[in-house]
């Protein structure tokens, strides 16, 4: 994929980020002159109907948001066999490599910061979406602050949690108790995930 160049536009520089659903590269947009991250879907699951739906209720779900602290979307489209949805670049780390790298963070900035994720938070169910994978690692940290990233198992009022094989989707350490109990998802639940993510962010661990 490096080195390649999507619908004649963006030509992919280098990986940025890896998850189980898709990957996230570096690249430049030759029209707006610009650097971008792209998350492509990965080759073995873009015959899987299920993926393909997860990955394009992603594209839908940012799409109906737009927010200080949410990463921007900026396209989304399809290359021959390549699903890929562009993004605004966040030039930072996570909240995860930051804590790794300098340890805790002090109260009064970890307090500062959660506030801002809240913001964001609650423009998304304003918009009828929940995240569902509120953690560390979708969190992204820059000088301008933190942003909220990755709306790969969001969902809209009245989808269901859990998948076709009775897989309940999110991360142990900061999915709500009742979703693992099988309850649905709902406001709540992001807002239990913000209040790890907070604990995580002052203590240095989960």
């Amino acid at each position: 994929m490096i080195g390649r160049t999507l619908s004649d536009r963006y030509v992919v520089e280098a990986v940025v980020g890896t998850g189980g659903m898709a990957v996230v590269y570096r690249a430049y947009d030759k029209i707006r002159k610009r650097t971008v991250a792209i998350k492509v879907l990965r080759p073995e699951y873009e015959s899987d109907e299920e993926f393909v739906r997860r990955f394009s209720r992603e594209a839908e779900a940012a799409s109906k948001v737009s927010h200080e602290n949410i990463v921007n979307m900026l396209d989304v489209g399809i290359d021959g066999e390549v699903r890929y949805i562009v993004m605004e670049f966040v030039d930072g780390q996570t909240l995860k490599e930051l804590i790794r790298e300098k340890g805790r963070i002090p109260p009064d900035q970890a307090l500062r910061m959660t506030i801002r994720i809240l913001a964001a938070v609650d423009h998304a169910h304003r918009n009828g979406i929940v995240h569902r994978d509120i953690k560390p690692t979708n969190v992204m940290v820059s000088a301008a602050g933190p942003v909220l990233v990755d709306f790969g198992i969001a969902m809209g009022e009245g989808e269901s949690h859990v998948t076709r094989t009775g897989l309940v989707m999110g991360t142990p350490g900061f999915i709500a108790p009742e979703i693992i109990d099988g309850a649905e998802s709902d406001d709540a639940t992001d807002w239990w995930s913000v209040a790890s993510v907070l604990a995580f962010a002052a203590t240095g661990a989960p």
